[in-house]
């Protein structure tokens, strides 16, 4: 089944220059890469991206969230938004992404190699989002892209 995913290369993994890394596993993947754009996240589009966290998860793990993604945590670095298409882009990816704790990824995985649990801010610092359905990398493509920006 062709699909259409979103990846967003988190600030932990700029501040640690893992995006070569990162781009480089999720390449081996045989998947077409459609977009890509470095973006300077503001809490309005953080807020937006994870706006059923809140109820989900509660209030404090929403604003850590928000700051993770924001670079508040990490120096105000950036992100790196990609659009991978191809057969079980969605699949393929959330397995090459592995666990969201990285405790608990596989070692194989990008969050198993690269990840860890932040001892000061116990955030997981997992390095990479990837769309978790097709509803779900719809919306989040359409929040964090143009169709112009997409080839």
């Amino acid at each position: 089944m062709m699909e259409r995913t979103l990846v967003l290369i988190k600030p932990d993994a700029m501040m640690k220059c893992l995006a070569g890394n990162i781009i480089s596993d999720l390449y081996n993947l045989n998947l077409k890469m459609i977009g890509l754009k470095l973006v300077n996240v503001q809490k309005e589009l953080a807020e937006q991206h994870y706006f059923d966290l809140e109820e989900k998860h509660g209030k404090d793990i929403f604003e850590k969230l928000i700051k993770h993604i924001t670079g508040e945590l990490h120096n105000h670095e950036n992100v790196i938004a990609l659009v991978y298409e191809g057969e079980n882009a969605i699949q393929k990816i959330r397995d090459a992404a592995g666990k969201t704790n990285p405790e608990e990824a596989e070692p194989n995985t990008i969050r198993g190699k690269y990840g860890r649990v932040h001892s000061k801010t116990d955030c997981y610092e997992n390095l990479i989002h990837a769309s978790d359905s097709k509803e779900s990398a719809e919306r989040e493509i359409a929040l964090w892209f143009d169709k112009k920006e997409l080839v």
